[in-house]
Formats: structure tokens, C-alpha cells, sequence
């Protein structure tokens, strides 16, 4: 009997000690958001959103290219990494046997997972905006793309595997039994049960990508001006042409709250703040629409 209740009493500590580390967490996060967006409400305007820097009368007095910039970038990365993710997944859970070939894939995908975003920014830096500058323009937003596509294909890749793990194998079986392939049970079965589990870890590639200052500084530049649709003639690029956006400079938001601190001699701290609330408000509006695809695919 002492033992029973000396458990019971140990297991409402360790919840009680949970609950209070959980609320912790929660109340940094909100001192967090509270103290940044308590710093950008002077300078969160309209006007401060919806207008491009270079038509402003100073530096950093608009973010309109910056947004336009984050959202570009982080779809294009995604939708290049899509493609490599979900293969991935769906070559490892259902095509390939348990070999040391196999096991390296993973490692390597471990290690790519774990590896710093500024070592991504220099591979980027290197490889894409000065050996690949005929393809890319240099510093780019297809650089830019590419680069956070590799930095985000773990985070998907991930997300397709568990969502594949999780497909009931009964429902597979029986596709075989019917004389269905595995590529048309993939198809018509796996593909679709698991497709609320790889959108989640899509949109979570989204939210990374949209966050990341250290690769998108050192492949995609900055601009002061919203992005333009046209081919131009220009020496030195492939096929003499240069394609917007995407082989050119493009804004984000990360680098507009860099851009605010370090000429906090000129630009108000305020707007550095606004421009980091808006990025805080996208990233969060992200997951929150994940949670909504996660909870979605539960009840369904």
C-alpha cells in the first residue's frame, strides 16, 4: 500500500513538474512575441507593408518587396524539393531493400538534416552564385530556391516517410490481392492515404524556408525593388538571356531586419521589429495550417 501511493504521489510530481516546465516554454513564447510586437507597433503601418523600399524616402521605410521576396522564395524552394522528397521517401519505404546502399541514403539524409545552414550558404555561394552564375545570374532567386531547397528536402523527406509508415498495410495487401502493381497501389492507395501527412511536412518546408537568413544572404542577395516579369539580352548568361525574377536579386525578410540593425543609425529599430513581427505572424500562420492538415487527416 506505501509502495501505491508513493507512485501515485511520484507520478502527479512529474506531471505537476511538466505542466510548469510546459507553461514555462509557453510564457517565453509569448514574452517573446509580446516584446517584439510591443517594439514594432510604431512602425507597423500600411504603408510600411505595402510599400516597396525603393519607393519609400529612406532606407528601410518599406517591406512590400521583402514579403513579396520571403513568399516567392519559399515556394519555389519547396516546389524544388518536392519532387527529390518525396521520391525519396517513397524509393526507401517501398522499393529498396535494407543494404548498406540503403542505410547510406539515410545517413546521408541525417547528415544533411543536421548540417548548419551557413555551410549550405557557403556550398550555395560557391557553387551556385559564382561557378553556376551563366544559369543562375549569381545572386539570385533561383539560387537562392535551390540552395533552401536542399536545406529543406530532410524536413519533407521526413514527413513522407512517416506518413508512408502509417498507411495500413491490410489496405495494400489487398490492392495486391486484386492483381494491382506496386507502382499502381503506390498511385492509387499509399500516395493518397499518407497525402495529408506529406502536405504537413510540405507546408513545414515552407515555414523553414521562409525563417532562414544565413543561406538566403549569401545566394539571393537583396533588392530594394519588387520583383519584375521579363526576358532581357545579357552578355555572359545562358542562351544571352536574362530571365526575371528568377535569375535576379531578390528581398526577404530576414535580411530586412539584418539591413534595419545594421544601419540602426538611420532606419528606426522599430521597423527592424515590424519587419521581424511579419515574419513571426507567416511562420506561425504556417504551422497553424499544418496543425489544421494534421488534425484534418486525424478526423478523416
Amino acid at each position: 500500500m506505501r509502495d501505491m501511493r508513493w507512485r501515485k504521489a511520484e507520478e502527479k510530481l512529474l506531471i505537476a513538474v511538466s505542466a510548469m516546465m510546459a507553461g514555462i516554454t509557453s510564457l517565453l513564447l509569448l514574452a517573446i512575441i509580446g516584446k517584439i510586437a510591443f517594439e514594432a507597433f510604431p512602425s507597423l503601418t500600411l504603408y510600411f507593408l505595402t510599400t516597396p523600399e525603393v519607393d519609400t524616402p529612406g532606407l528601410g521605410q518599406g517591406i512590400a518587396n521583402a514579403i513579396v521576396g520571403t513568399v516567392y522564395l519559399s515556394l519555389l524552394s519547396v516546389l524544388l524539393a518536392i519532387p527529390l522528397a518525396i521520391g525519396t521517401a517513397i524509393y526507401l519505404k517501398k522499393y529498396a531493400k535494407d543494404t548498406i546502399i540503403t542505410r547510406s541514403f539515410r545517413f546521408m539524409i541525417d547528415v544533411l538534416s543536421g548540417t548548419p545552414s551557413i555551410v549550405l550558404g557557403i556550398f550555395g555561394l560557391l557553387f551556385l552564385v559564382y561557378y553556376m552564375k551563366v544559369v543562375t545570374g549569381g545572386f539570385s532567386l533561383i539560387a537562392g530556391a535551390i540552395a533552401l531547397a536542399i536545406l529543406i528536402l530532410p524536413v519533407i523527406e521526413r514527413a513522407s516517410e512517416e506518413a508512408i509508415d502509417a498507411v495500413p498495410g491490410e489496405v495494400e495487401e489487398a490492392s495486391y490481392a486484386l492483381g494491382a502493381t506496386k507502382w499502381d497501389t503506390i498511385r492509387r492507395i499509399t500516395i493518397p492515404y499518407s497525402l495529408s501527412g506529406i502536405i504537413t511536412g510540405v507546408i513545414l518546408g515552407i515555414g523553414r524556408a521562409a525563417e532562414e537568413s544565413a543561406v538566403v544572404i549569401l545566394t539571393a542577395g537583396y533588392t530594394q525593388f519588387l520583383p519584375s516579369y521579363e526576358i532581357l539580352p545579357r552578355e555572359g548568361m545562358l542562351f544571352g538571356m536574362k530571365i526575371y525574377p528568377f535569375q535576379d536579386l531578390v528581398a526577404t525578410l530576414p535580411i530586412s531586419v539584418y539591413h534595419t540593425f545594421e544601419h540602426s543609425h538611420i532606419v528606426p529599430i522599430a521597423n527592424g521589429f515590424a519587419a521581424a513581427f511579419v515574419l513571426i505572424i507567416i511562420v506561425m500562420l504556417v504551422n497553424m495550417l499544418a496543425k489544421i492538415v494534421i488534425w484534418r487527416g486525424k478526423i478523416g
